[in-house]
């Protein structure tokens, strides 16, 4: 009896740890949590090539209409993007949906607050859906500059 009560608390507390260790933030500023940053790539291994169908063009067009739409959601609700230049890694679920965005500025970027640039994110991630899906979940980082000159 004495090991099957010690059985189920060793169970039910590592369920607990391994339900903790998964539970990222939305938004990470990797210069400050490097480490899950590490944790969500291991947890992401595919890529969005992959989940483009190993298709170099339209990987391409699946990361700018990711782009594009965030860069259109920030004219919507009259959020300054111009002048932010970025390293992103956006982590996308199976079916499309944005699970997670981590991020770095680059010192040569505009001024901006992290608080406001991650209430920006989060509040995209929850209108945002990737046309894409996959077997797998995936992830796809990049360097960027807004406004998007290029990609339009």
């Amino acid at each position: 009896m004495n090991y099957l009560i010690t059985f189920l608390l060793t169970f039910s507390f590592g369920i607990h740890l391994f339900a903790q260790k998964n539970d990222f933030p939305k938004v990470v500023n990797v210069a400050q949590h490097s480490e899950i940053l590490e944790d969500l790539s291991a947890n992401y291994k595919s890529s969005l090539f992959s989940a483009s169908d190993a298709d170099f063009i339209k990987t391409t067009k699946n990361w700018q209409q990711v782009l594009v739409g965030m860069e259109t959601y920030a004219e919507e609700i009259d959020f300054d993007l111009k002048g932010v230049k970025i390293w992103m890694k956006v982590f996308f679920a199976k079916d499309g949906n944005i699970d997670h965005i981590t991020y770095i500025l680059s010192e040569n970027s505009i001024n901006i607050d992290t608080i406001d640039l991650e209430a920006f994110l989060r509040s995209f991630m929850r209108n945002y859906k990737l046309s894409e899906s996959h077997e797998q979940k995936f992830s796809y980082d990049a360097r960027i500059l807004f406004p998007l000159y290029l990609m339009r």
